[in-house]
């Protein structure tokens, strides 16, 4: 073998190196994730978007700007789709 010549082992044993080095350089640091728990909202606080209400036919909970409505004698009743009628 001439000196020139790397071998497996050689080429090896300089990535190995090599990475090391890289490993050292930087610290060994991974990317952080965003911590979750820091930016915690408290849900008792925050205002409620849409008022949940409840099918008569199928007993379903839907949000009332999504239900259907049908108004009957002063009041409105709440359906969750066509297929409730």
């Amino acid at each position: 073998m001439e000196n020139g010549d790397l071998s497996p082992l050689r080429l090896l044993i300089l990535a190995i190196l090599f990475y090391i080095a890289y490993r050292l350089l930087t610290g060994g640091r991974q990317r952080k994730e965003p911590d979750l728990r820091q930016n915690k909202t408290d849900y008792k606080e925050m205002p409620a978007n849409d008022v949940l209400v409840e099918d008569p036919v199928c007993k379903k909970l839907i949000p009332r700007q999504q239900a259907l409505q049908h108004h009957h004698e002063d009041q409105i009743i709440y359906f969750f789709g066509v297929s409730s009628f």
